[in-house]
C-alpha cells in the first residue's frame, strides 16, 4: 500500500505550533467575550450526559492514580529474586568470553529473565490508561461539536441550528475516527518501539508515543472543523496532516488537562473544541485543494 504525504511540509507544519498555541492561549477570552456557554445550557440532556460522563472518566483517574502510588496489601511478603539476579550475573559473565554467534542467544535469555524479574517485583499498576483519552472524547463528541458548531457561527455570522440528527451523525464519525487513531496508535507504538530497540533508545517510546497520541486526539478537533464543510474522512485526514503541528498542539494540551479530575474533561472538549475550530478558520482549512495533491500524487 502506497503512503502518499506530498501534500505534508515539515517547514510549515512546525512553523504551525506557534499560531496553534496563540490562539489556544486567547481561547478563553474569546469564551468570555461571546459567552459561549449560555446557548449550550439550553441542551440539558447534553450537559447531564457529558457531567455522568466525565464524573465516570474522573473516578477512574483516581482509582489508577490511587493504585499506582499505593503499595499492594500484602507488604509481609518479600518475592525472591535472587536467582534471577544470579542467572543475569553468570549469562553476562559467559557473554564475554563466548563467541559471536552465540552471544545473540545468550542477550536473549538475558532479556527474559530481567523481564521475569520486572513482572515478579512490579509494585503497582501502570498510571492512567491512554486508551481511555480516546473514549472520553467519543463520549464527550456532543459536547466537542456544539462548540465547533457555535464557535463557527459566531466567527462566519452563520446561524446553523443543530438537529438531534446532526449530534448522532457526529457521534458515529467520531466513533469511526478514533477507532481508526486506536489503531494506528497501537501500530505506531510497534514501529517506534522496533526502531528505538535498534538504536538502543528505549527510554524515548514513552516520550514519542506521548506526541504521536497527543496528535491524533488533536485530529478529532480539527476533524470537526471540516465535517461542517462535508469533508470526507480520507480528506480530513490529508488536509490535517498538512496541519500536523497544530493537531499535536491540540492534542497534547487535552492529554494533560485531562488528567484535572472532573473539571479536566468537561473543559478538554470545551476549549479545544473552540480554539481547533477557531485555527481553522484562522488557517483556511476548508479551502485545502484536495484534488491539486492528488492529481500530484498520481
Amino acid at each position: 500500500m502506497k503512503i502518499d504525504l506530498s501534500h505534508v511540509e515539515l517547514s510549515k507544519g512546525f512553523g504551525q505550533i506557534k499560531e496553534a498555541i496563540t490562539i489556544l492561549w486567547s481561547t478563553p477570552s474569546f469564551i468570555l467575550k461571546h459567552k459561549l456557554w449560555k446557548g449550550f445550557l439550553e441542551y440539558k440532556w447534553v450537559l447531564i450526559f457529558s457531567v455522568i460522563i466525565a464524573s465516570f472518566f474522573s473516578y477512574t483517574l483516581c482509582k489508577d492514580i490511587y493504585h499506582y502510588f499505593t503499595p499492594p496489601i500484602v507488604k509481609s511478603i518479600d518475592i525472591p529474586t535472587e536467582g534471577l539476579d544470579a542467572g543475569i550475573a553468570t549469562i553476562e559473565s559467559v557473554s564475554e568470553t563466548s563467541p559471536e554467534e552465540a552471544q545473540a542467544a545468550l542477550d536473549g535469555a538475558k532479556d527474559k529473565l530481567i523481564d521475569k524479574k520486572e513482572k515478579l517485583t512490579k509494585k503497582h499498576k501502570p498510571l492512567f490508561s491512554g486508551s481511555l483519552k480516546f473514549l472520553l472524547l467519543i463520549f464527550l463528541e456532543v459536547l466537542i461539536f456544539y462548540f465547533a458548531v457555535r464557535t463557527n457561527n459566531i466567527i462566519k455570522g452563520e446561524k446553523r441550528t443543530l438537529t438531534l440528527k446532526d449530534f448522532i451523525k457526529a457521534q458515529k464519525r467520531m466513533i469511526l475516527v478514533m477507532g481508526r487513531k486506536w489503531l494506528f496508535g497501537l501500530l505506531m507504538y510497534i514501529f517506534v518501539s522496533i526502531v528505538c530497540g535498534i538504536l538502543g533508545a528505549d527510554a524515548f517510546v514513552k516520550s514519542i508515543m506521548f506526541f504521536i497520541y497527543g496528535y491524533y486526539l488533536g485530529f478529532a478537533f480539527l476533524d470537526n472543523y471540516l465535517e461542517q464543510y462535508k469533508f470526507s474522512l480520507k480528506n480530513s485526514s490529508k488536509c490535517i496532516q498538512r496541519h500536523f503541528g497544530a493537531s499535536a498542539v491540540f492534542g497534547v494540551f487535552a492529554s494533560v488537562v485531562m488528567n484535572v479530575p472532573l473539571l479536566g474533561p468537561l473543559v478538554v472538549p470545551f476549549i479545544c473544541g473552540i480554539a481547533a475550530t477557531r485555527y481553522g478558520h484562522a488557517t483556511h482549512m476548508e479551502k485545502f485543494d484536495v484534488d491539486k495533491y492528488s492529481a500530484k500524487a498520481a
